[in-house]
């Protein structure tokens, strides 16, 4: 099924019947229900994969209208910085306090480039830092002076906002630049608790090894609950973690358990969201605590019970 079919059919429930929407909402479970392969898209490739649900909603009239995948399944939902490396380029849902609230202002989604030598325009899709000019014309092919050509350019409304850990038991919790885009402006304040959806990426023009990180986003769901000191600190999960593997592992005849059985019971026992016990099993087996087999099973490595305390 492509995008069109699924908003005729299935899908075709989110859409308003009156009038043309800023956006159309549409929670993850749903895009699942009506198509496996769409959902899969959205998680692991969201450029393409909502470039091509933006399209198919202009063939059935909502021209230029963005789509905003919420409620993600809880593997994908994380803390600020509970991801890594990995969660680069897909769609994650991140959840933290709203800390700092930037200007909305016009920015250039996509930039057209004028040669000054041809005249040829050239377009080059932007990501909120600084102007990304062309290589080359797409005209004469030579790397001449380009001037920016405002009219020919999708200018929309950006804004740029800090999520930060609500758990405050770190002298520095960890902060995310999210960037909001179109109808996601002036949507949050300072001291909201919200959970945001959007690509995970790198900000342009790097000059160090460590990267810096932004979310893209494309969603904002709100929590009615208030931001609270040491909720759910990294070392509780990790110890709750550990705890499970060693109960798990003792219970079996080979003295090790199935990773999904320990990410179910941590999950069930505290309420913890999945992205966090796999983080927390990371972090366990980076420190030689345990060990996870290809096999999707895993198995404790040390003699000696380790003492989780709170982070410094």
């Amino acid at each position: 099924m492509d995008w069109e079919a699924a908003f005729e059919g299935p899908l075709s429930r989110y859409l308003e019947s009156d009038g043309r929407p800023d956006s159309v909402r549409v929670p993850w479970p749903a895009i699942e229900d009506a198509d496996r392969d769409l959902a899969d898209l959205v998680l692991e490739d969201p450029d393409n994969g909502l470039k091509g649900a933006r399209s198919a909603l202009s063939s059935l009239g909502y021209i230029n209208t963005p789509v905003r995948v919420y409620e993600l399944p809880e593997r994908r939902t994380y803390r600020v910085g509970k991801y890594g490396s990995s969660a680069l380029g897909e769609l994650i849902g991140v959840t933290g306090e709203v800390v700092d609230v930037g200007m909305v202002k016009p920015c250039a989604r996509e930039a057209a480039f004028e040669c000054q030598l041809c005249g040829t325009l050239t377009r080059v899709p932007q990501s909120g830092g600084d102007l990304l000019e062309p290589g080359q014309c797409q005209g004469c092919e030579q790397s001449s002076a380009f001037r920016f050509h405002l009219g020919q350019s999708e200018v929309v409304d950006f804004q740029r906002i800090e999520l930060q850990r609500t758990d405050s038991s770190m002298d520095d919790p960890p902060v995310e630049v999210v960037f909001l885009w179109e109808d996601l402006c002036e949507t949050v304040s300072a001291g909201d608790v919200v959970t945001i959806v959007g690509t995970y990426d790198i900000l342009p023009d790097q000059d160090e090894a460590v990267l810096e990180t932004y979310l893209d986003a494309v969603s904002i769901n709100k929590s009615e609950q208030p931001a609270t000191v040491d909720e759910v600190a990294d070392w509780k999960v990790r110890k709750w973690t550990f705890d499970a593997v060693d109960r798990l592992s003792t219970a079996g005849s080979s003295y090790d358990t199935a990773t999904r059985e320990v990410i179910d019971t941590v999950s069930d026992e505290h309420g913890v969201a999945e992205g966090e016990i796999q983080a927390a099993l990371d972090d366990l087996e980076g420190g030689s605590l345990i060990s996870e087999h290809r096999d999707g099973r895993v198995h404790i490595t040390t003699s000696s019970t380790p003492t989780f305390e709170p982070d410094c």
